[in-house]
């Protein structure tokens, strides 16, 4: 059998950032949400009133559909299972008399 080479700690792709001095502020990564993803960062800034507003609009008017989705389902369903129900008993009552 071979023999194999001692395995060597990899050696990094890239050089670390050297980011300067921020200007005025303590802490450079001071935001309301902070997104960190491998190397890459987001800064969200803090929603307005409109952003808000918008968003609670949207989600009343999904709801909205929603709603008259299942409504709109339930008024087609239960004509529909009245006349099961009223076949099976008109069938039940006519199967009795032909018996007889």
């Amino acid at each position: 059998m071979p023999r194999q080479r001692p395995i060597e700690p990899e050696k990094p792709r890239s050089e670390p950032e050297i980011l300067p001095p921020t200007h005025g502020r303590r802490n450079p990564y001071q935001a309301d949400w902070y997104v960190a993803h491998g190397s890459s960062r987001i800064f969200l800034a803090r929603p307005s009133a409109w952003s808000l507003f918008s968003i609670a609009l949207l989600i009343g008017l999904i709801a909205g559909v929603m709603l008259a989705i299942l409504l709109g389902t339930l008024l087609i369903v239960v004509p529909i299972v009245a006349l099961l129900i009223a076949g099976m008993m008109i069938n039940n009552a006519l199967r009795g008399r032909l018996r007889r």
